[in-house]
């Protein structure tokens, strides 16, 4: 009420607060209050972050909770100080999985793209201690500037380790950056770890151009390629109805690989196979292509017997 009055706490008050949400029972407390007033959170902020040196000082239980406390004070009204920033981040070298998580979920809030990628250079340094999900999702829920963030980790991006890259490149794909000359280029090199080669595959099913659209047909056409390759190619080309496209994916549902034929069954289920060509297939006796097709058509009730007929009549002669 004190502060609602006069726009400050009185000097005894603070510092007695000092003093008591060093101890983090007393911090416990403060914060159970703040729950039910939201608001006042701003007012309490500066005397949170001057708790730090404590913090740093205590168990690894304690430093957790701090770092927890600092993710969930919101910056959207007042940005977070630079100087407490570059020594909050400190935390990030912590032994503490907990804290770790808990201070790159206040990174992901502080909306300042340098300190992000500060900490990205940290998830990076610790390649496999963060586990990827969190990362992913974390990026994508961060505030700030996605077109910047996006266009600085392109600049970095031949610098971080494999796990980190495989990361970015999720990221890339659902935050719907601009990243299109960089997976070609991971695409055409081969890039010497294959998931990485193939989240930059996975880039192009969901952004689409024309090289990309090229690469994915000459996939089809090259039968040396690995079964995933030809699988994502499918994926990559199923908005395409163009007859060569087609014919391409039909002949995969033939392929030795449950995935490439289920997705090549898909696309032609989804562009409307016809019973010729359903015809046309069976006529090839291909045990597998056959079980695809019955497996693909299951709730089809009308073409499911149509194929199950054909097949059986086919067994007959």
């Amino acid at each position: 009420e004190k502060r609602k009055e006069t726009g400050s706490f009185s000097d005894v008050f603070v510092n007695e607060l000092k003093k008591k949400i060093s101890k983090t029972k007393y911090m416990i407390s403060l914060m159970s209050v703040l729950e039910n007033y939201p608001e006042a959170k701003e007012w309490f902020k500066p005397f949170i972050f001057a708790c730090i040196e404590d913090y740093k000082k205590k168990s690894d239980y304690e430093q957790a909770y701090y770092t927890y406390i600092i993710s969930v004070l919101g910056y959207d009204e007042e940005k977070i100080p630079k100087e407490y920033a570059g020594e909050f981040m400190q935390f990030l070298d912590s032994k503490s999985l907990y804290t770790f998580i808990n201070t790159m979920n206040a990174a992901y809030e502080f909306g300042e793209t340098n300190l992000l990628l500060t900490a990205i250079d940290k998830v990076d340094e610790r390649a496999g201690f963060y586990h990827k999900k969190l990362f992913v999702d974390g990026l994508l829920q961060a505030k700030g500037d996605r077109r910047e963030l996006g266009k600085k980790l392109i600049e970095k991006f031949d610098r971080y380790t494999d796990f980190t890259k495989g990361c970015l490149l999720d990221y890339f794909r659902f935050a719907n950056i601009e990243a299109s000359e960089l997976c070609m280029k991971l695409v055409k090199e081969d890039a010497k770890d294959e998931e990485i080669k193939y989240a930059a595959i996975r880039y192009f099913i969901k952004h689409p151009n024309v090289e990309a659209k090229e690469y994915f047909i000459s996939v089809l056409k090259d039968n040396k390629e690995e079964w995933i390759e030809e699988m994502l190619a499918i994926q990559g080309l199923s908005r395409y109805e163009e007859d060569e496209i087609r014919e391409l994916v039909k002949e995969k549902i033939t392929s030795r690989d449950w995935y490439v034929r289920v997705n090549a069954a898909d696309y032609m289920q989804r562009h409307g196979l016809t019973k010729e060509e359903v015809a046309e297939i069976i006529a090839l006796k291909d045990r597998y292509a056959n079980e695809t097709l019955r497996y693909q058509y299951q709730k089809d009730e009308g073409m499911f017997e149509y194929i199950t007929e054909l097949i059986e009549k086919g067994d007959d002669q």
